[in-house]
């Protein structure tokens, strides 16, 4: 009780005798009576107005904090439901009737590119043309390296080669 009763006439000292403090933000001093001072958890009335006001703008941002945490959580989920089916459907395309080419000239690789395609070679025994060929859902775009793989094949840098092994002398 005696520190109570000491803080109230330091608080009052400051306030009666004109005493200035500085501004953290401006610089400027200003009145110490005009600061609001209290100890502990004895406001002035206006400090007890601000108190409360602050409490309550904290419990808003709490509860926007939790409804944020809530959507990150939501959308994650989301993302990786609509990722799973993505790979699934990737399997699954040239199985569908909405797929416009041949299942049996489908060459699965799925990374980075999900197939290469020999058109013509199930039904004529020839190869007509090569496409690569990636399954995309939901809005999907194609990542970097699929570009860059794109890009190469319209500047037409694609090459063929032969590995001969020699197995014998390998092993």
């Amino acid at each position: 009780m005696n520190e109570i009763r000491e803080a109230r006439a330091i608080i009052e000292t400051l306030v009666k005798n004109r005493f200035y403090a500085e501004c953290p933000c401006c610089g400027e001093p200003f009145p110490l009576s005009h600061a609001g001072l209290f100890h502990l958890d004895n406001f002035t009335p206006k400090t007890e107005e601000l108190y409360y006001e602050r409490l309550e703008s904290l419990k808003d941002q709490q509860k926007e904090l939790r409804n944020r945490r809530k959507k990150i959580s939501q959308t994650s989920e989301t993302g990786a439901k609509a990722v799973n089916i993505g790979f699934v459907l990737e399997r699954l395309a040239p199985t569908l009737k909405s797929f416009d080419f041949d299942r049996n000239d489908c060459r699965s690789l799925f990374d980075p590119i999900d197939y290469v395609i020999f058109e013509g070679l199930n039904k004529h025994g020839t190869v007509s043309r090569i496409l690569f060929v990636d399954i995309k859902t939901g809005g999907a775009r194609l990542q970097s390296n699929q570009k860059e793989i794109r890009s190469l094949i319209e500047k037409k840098h694609v090459a063929w080669d032969v590995y001969e092994s020699e197995a014998e002398n390998e092993i």
